[in-house]
Order: structure tokens, then C-alpha cells, then sequence
């Protein structure tokens, strides 16, 4: 476990270590030291965790040490604990003591909260600068939220300023038909509008309102991805006529390959008639082989049909399009993108969001995704405001590749 100091602010210690390296422990001995340097140190002291069973876990570590220490049990802080002012055992133990009675019978001073509850906390006690009404409630049912809003900009279509908007959406429902979907929309607009909550939107929302601002700009993309989406239809429908016409050529059917009725062969149909599907691992397994297309006990005038098929071309479209459907990613990602062409997404998601947020200040609510809470940055003036005397701490959030469950302790 690595310690390291900052020169910066010689009161901040950062603790790194990995899963099951003794962070609990490391930090309990801290957090008790900063007990023993006042009979009321622990209403002055935060300590913030990620989730609630850390919360539960790190209260019941300082308590059992404490009570351990009072009632002359063996503890491994004895050591760490000793200070000029605590120069004997005895010392610490009638210390511990005291402040183990002090910490159960004022107990709600004992702050040891997850990182939601800790904003909550903060958020409350600034509500006024904050702009939130005094009697608000948290919402953490973000689709309830999404849904009204989604019904308010629905309603809302037929208003002069959303004619552009309405043209969109009856646009996008055309495309859906197209594409044999079904012609509502609401549920695609609830999955679009549900990236707002998201830190990814917010990071990079107002850059993405620059570049929607040149609708020519965005008439040019959207012709762009259709024409690389129907390029590489069309080449996946040009092989399967191709192979189909191969089989006709030599009086084969599906049927007649390996597997019957269930010959990887009928996919050859399916890709004439326009059908984008990947070749299954049995398809795959046919290229270069004309032994697995057939039994042993296919007749004699068929079996001669199937490999002159082979020879002729039909093992080329086999290859062809088992090439052409592992080299799909680009076509897959201007099909997604198409499929939410952001010219329409973001004026969905800016027309769902003011509704969002209208409808929690109407009803008073402070609605809380899974991200908002993390990613919220705090004024400084709501620092200095709470302890004008003190430094502020900085809380950094950790990497995914840190143990989420690790302890920050802070001294107000």
C-alpha cells in the first residue's frame, strides 16, 4: 500500500492499494488518531464511502476497536495511538473510553455516510444558493420523470415553434415503417431521451449543439450514411442472386445440399431478397470444402452437380459473403448512427430535457440518476461559506480499476 503526501496540502494523505491489501484497517487506525486529538474530534471529522454496507462496515470497525481498547482487550492500534499526550496504555484505554461514551450517546454526530448521502446532505444545507426550493424531494425513478416529459413534448408537437421537430419524428416514423418497424416512436424517443441523465451528454452536449447548428451540415452526414448503409445492402443482395443463379444453373435446390430443409444454403434466398443476415458458423464451415456439402448418401448425379456448383463460382459467393459480413463493423455503425442520426436525437433529447426539468421544479422535485450525484461539481463559494477558516478538500472520484469500497476521510 502506497502512501503519498501532498506538498501542496500537508494535511492530505492519499491512500493507493489494491482489493484486500488492508485499507479498512489502514484507515480505522487513521481515523482513530484523529479521535484521540479531542474529547469531541469525531463531530469534526467526514468520512465518506461509496456504498452503504462500507458505510456499515467502517462504523462497526471504529466501534469494536474503541470498545476493545475500554474494556482492556488486545487491539493492533496501541502503537499508532501513542502521543505525548497518550505516553502510557492505561492512558489510551481510559481515553477510548471516554470517547466510545461520548460517540454512542451523540451519535448522529458520528458521520460516516455514503458519497450520495453526503451530497444530499450538502445540497440540503445550501438549498438557497442552490436554487432548489426548501421542502424538495429526490426523485431516483428517472423513467417516471423521462415519461411526463415525454407525454409534455409530444403534446406540445402541434405549436408553430416544433414544426421542425414534427417533421422529424414523422420523418423517423417513415424510416421505421421502412424498415418493417412499428410506426411508434415513443419508445425509441424514451431510450434516446434517457442519455440526458448521462455524464457522457452532459460532457459534450454543448459541442454537440455547435455542430447541429448547420442543418446543410447534417443533411450531407445523414447522405452519407444512407449511401454506405445501401452500398453494402446492395453487395450482400448482389452475392446471394449471384449464388442463387449458380444453383438454378446446375438444377440444385437448398434441399439438395447437406442439412435439407435446413441447409445453410437457404441463406443464398434470403440475401437476394434484400435480408441482412450473418452467415452462421456452419455457413462458415462450408468455404474451401465441398466434402461437408453434401452426405454420403446424396445420389451420385447430384453429388457431380454440387461440386461443378463448387467449381463454378458457388464456393467464390460462399467466401464472398462470409468476407463481406466479417468485415461489417463500419456498416454496423452507420446503421446505429443512422438508426439515432443525432440531428433528430438531440433535438429530441433538447426538447424532452427543459420538459424533464420543468416537471421536477413544478412538482419540487431534485432529480437523481445513478451519475448525477458523482458528477456534480460544487461551487467553491459552498465551501468557504460552511468553513471560512478551513482548507477545502478536493474529493477526486477513482478509476473503475480501484476498488470502489475504498474509504476518504476528511477533516473539516
Amino acid at each position: 500500500m502506497s502512501n503519498q503526501g501532498s506538498s501542496d496540502h500537508a494535511n492530505l494523505i492519499v491512500y493507493r492499494a489494491s482489493a484486500g491489501s488492508g485499507k479498512t484497517h489502514k484507515l480505522t487506525g487513521r481515523y482513530l488518531r484523529l479521535l484521540f486529538s479531542s474529547p469531541y474530534a469525531y463531530r469534526h471529522i467526514l468520512a465518506v464511502t461509496f456504498t452503504n454496507k462500507a458505510t456499515d462496515e467502517m462504523k462497526t470497525r471504529i466501534i469494536e476497536e474503541l470498545a476493545s481498547l475500554a474494556n482492556n482487550k488486545p487491539s493492533d492500534y496501541i502503537t499508532g495511538l501513542l502521543s505525548p499526550r497518550y505516553d502510557t496504555e492505561e492512558k489510551i484505554r481510559v481515553e477510548a473510553k471516554s470517547i466510545l461514551n461520548h460517540i454512542l450517546h451523540d451519535y448522529s454526530a458520528f458521520s460516516i455516510s455514503t458519497i450520495d448521502r453526503f451530497f444530499q446532505q450538502t445540497m440540503r444545507s445550501f438549498t438557497r444558493e442552490l436554487g432548489l426550493g426548501g421542502g424538495y424531494n429526490v426523485e431516483l425513478d428517472t423513467e417516471k420523470v423521462l415519461g411526463e416529459a415525454i407525454d409534455s413534448m409530444l403534446y406540445d408537437l402541434e405549436k408553430t415553434g416544433n414544426k421542425q421537430l414534427l417533421d422529424w419524428l414523422i420523418r423517423f416514423s417513415e424510416e421505421k415503417i421502412e424498415n418493417g418497424e412499428t410506426w411508434n416512436i415513443r419508445s425509441d424517443i424514451r431510450s434516446l431521451s434517457s442519455e440526458i441523465f448521462k455524464e457522457s451528454y452532459k460532457t459534450f452536449s454543448d459541442r454537440v449543439q455547435e455542430n447541429i447548428a448547420d442543418k446543410k451540415l447534417l443533411d450531407d452526414y445523414k447522405n452519407i450514411l444512407l449511401s454506405y448503409i445501401r452500398n453494402y445492402e446492395k453487395i450482400s443482395q448482389q452475392i446471394g442472386e449471384k449464388g442463387l443463379n449458380i444453383m438454378t444453373r446446375f438444377d440444385l435446390k437448398a434441399d439438395d445440399f447437406k442439412g435439407g430443409q435446413r441447409s445453410p444454403f437457404n441463406n443464398f434466398l434470403k440475401w437476394a431478397n434484400g435480408e441482412i443476415k450473418e452467415p452462421t458458423d456452419t455457413f462458415i464451415r462450408l468455404a474451401g470444402d465441398v466434402s461437408g456439402w453434401y452426405t454420403a448418401k446424396v445420389p451420385e448425379d447430384t453429388k457431380h452437380k454440387i461440386e461443378d456448383a463448387f467449381s463454378a463460382g458457388l464456393n467464390e459467393c460462399v467466401c464472398d459473403i462470409i468476407d463481406h459480413y466479417q468485415n461489417s463493423r463500419n456498416y454496423q455503425t452507420a446503421y446505429e448512427i443512422n438508426r439515432y442520426f443525432f440531428g433528430k436525437g438531440t433535438s429530441i433529447m433538447n426538447s424532452v430535457r427543459p420538459s424533464a426539468f420543468a416537471s421536477c421544479s413544478t412538482l419540487a422535485i431534485s432529480l437523481v440518476s445513478s451519475t448525477t450525484l458523482s458528477s456534480m461539481v460544487w461551487p467553491r463559494s459552498l465551501w468557504t461559506i460552511s468553513r471560512p477558516r478551513k482548507k477545502m478538500v478536493t474529493l477526486q472520484r477513482s478509476p473503475p480499476s480501484i476498488n470502489r469500497r475504498m474509504w476518504f476521510t476528511l477533516v473539516w
